[in-house]
């Protein structure tokens, strides 16, 4: 399960932060989103984010404070989107419940913010009480096709869960599902799998039966509970498709692997000075090595739009890809690869809900990879490697013929793992590689209200995958 927003960062928790998250752990909870109220009381939450690798935060500022928000304020929001594992900008939005600032205030700042968040390219987490016109009209002004979030604490209407769905929003529900004032089943029975998630909104919106009580990230599965009773399903199904898109919208795999990453690589580069003499017998010895591959592929789109002159990001997330690969290990810390790996993209076909501006058929992408590994600890049962390399892609549009084939730049980085046995190696692995095209696309573009340009286009893949190599005796 994922709590994808719960403020525990205040003072609510200061006396038991600790065995909060012990509790939510220990309830299944695998990832926490913590929420800004403030882009200046952000301490706790980073200093979380670095105690807990399972914890990640936004940034941004509360409609209950936008009154005096300023330049400088708002510069900050998004010099702080690139902090260690901030996933979103939030918590932003609207507010006529309470009148802690203006409603012209409020709206320019959460106007701001949402620009920010298309220019890092990261979702959004909107705060909407008693706002639904306001909030979807505002969306809808800056929707370009790359703006992405999720409404939460979503407590509205079928007619303004639709409206929020074709702008491309998500929602996500919290604790109030499960009170007995709750009026909106309909809701929960309506939206799409895919597009909905769970939240805790702790310290707030306690769910039954601990309703008195400050509420936390363990009680994220009472929501998952009543989500499937209402809509007659089972919880696991609930939380295993809501985990999915939280990870999806949220992108918490890939940030999780940087800060991985970057700690490891450091310590295994020089663990293994050790180990570079002439004489040393190799514990793990490895010569050709067969198997396969499958990943989430990310497709990320830098468009110029030629006629209005103005560029914007575009990202399709967690697209099936799968392959093949060979690998030959020419010295202890050089491997030669060489991979096929194949994707079909079909996030831009058409579908009345979620896509009305869609095409008939999916995009699909094949590439045939060319590179080598440098293994920075090659005598250790875990190594960990760089990769350099380069690929051909092929490219069928909306169903059309494969194009000509185009060059890409590949770096990457992984791990595997030496499992020996009596009938040789077997090396499962998981790696993070990217595929830049080296020329770019011009091609005819559909914005997220049916307009259509011609674009000049740039892109890269981004593909963390799993494998798993056999390397026979010889």
């Amino acid at each position: 399960m994922i709590d994808t927003h719960a403020h525990i960062d205040t003072d609510h928790f200061t006396p038991d932060r600790s065995q909060v998250l012990e509790r939510a752990r220990g309830a299944g909870v695998q990832a926490v989103i913590i929420p800004a109220i403030t882009i200046e009381n952000t301490d706790v939450a980073a200093a979380l984010v670095g105690q807990y690798p399972w914890v990640y935060r936004a940034v941004g500022i509360h409609p209950h404070h936008a009154q005096e928000v300023s330049t400088a304020a708002l510069a900050r929001v998004e010099e702080s989107s690139t902090a260690e594992r901030v996933v979103a900008i939030g918590e932003i939005g609207l507010d006529y419940y309470y009148d802690f600032a203006t409603p012209e205030n409020q709206k320019r700042v959460f106007r701001e913010q949402l620009r920010i968040a298309k220019r890092v390219g990261l979702p959004v987490i909107v705060h909407n009480r008693e706002a639904d016109e306001d909030v979807l009209a505002i969306i809808a002004d800056e929707q370009d096709g790359t703006l992405r979030g999720v409404l939460h604490c979503f407590s509205s209407s079928i007619a303004v869960l639709e409206r929020a769905l074709a702008l491309g929003m998500h929602v996500s529900f919290t604790g109030n599902v499960t009170f007995r004032r709750w009026a909106y089943d309909d809701v929960l029975r309506s939206v799409p799998e895919g597009r909905f998630m769970l939240e805790t909104d702790s310290p707030y919106m306690t769910p039954e039966p601990h309703r008195g009580q400050r509420n936390e990230p363990a009680f994220v599965r009472l929501i998952a509970e009543r989500i499937a009773k209402v809509r007659s399903t089972t919880v696991d199904h609930i939380v295993a498709k809501t985990t999915e898109t939280a990870q999806m919208l949220f992108r918490l795999t890939l940030a999780l692997l940087l800060a991985v990453t970057t700690a490891t690589l450091a310590w295994a580069q020089s663990s293994e000075a050790e180990h570079d003499t002439a004489d040393y017998e190799h514990p793990y010895p490895r010569f050709i090595g067969v198997g396969g591959l499958v990943g989430p592929n990310t497709i990320v789109e830098t468009q110029t739009l030629l006629s209005l002159n103005r560029t914007q990001p575009l990202s399709y997330e967690g697209i099936p890809a799968f392959g093949a690969m060979a690998v030959w290990e020419i010295t202890d810390r050089w491997m030669l690869e060489g991979a096929y790996i194949f994707s079909e993209n079909r996030k831009v076909v058409y579908d009345p809900v979620n896509n009305p501006f869609g095409q008939q058929n999916p995009d699909r992408y094949q590439f045939v990879e060319l590179g080598m590994r440098y293994l920075f600890n090659p005598y250790s049962r875990v190594v960990f490697y760089g990769y350099l390399g380069g690929a051909s892609s092929w490219v069928s549009w909306d169903g059309k013929p494969y194009s000509a084939p185009r060059l890409c730049a590949t770096p990457g980085i992984g791990l595997f793992i030496n499992i020996p046995t009596s009938v040789g190696m077997f090396v499962p692995g998981g790696e993070w590689r990217l595929n830049f095209l080296l020329a770019e696309d011009e091609r005819f573009v559909t914005m997220g209200n049916g307009e259509r340009y011609k674009a000049q286009i740039s892109t890269f893949f981004s593909i963390p995958r799993f494998t798993l190599l056999y390397f026979p005796r010889w």
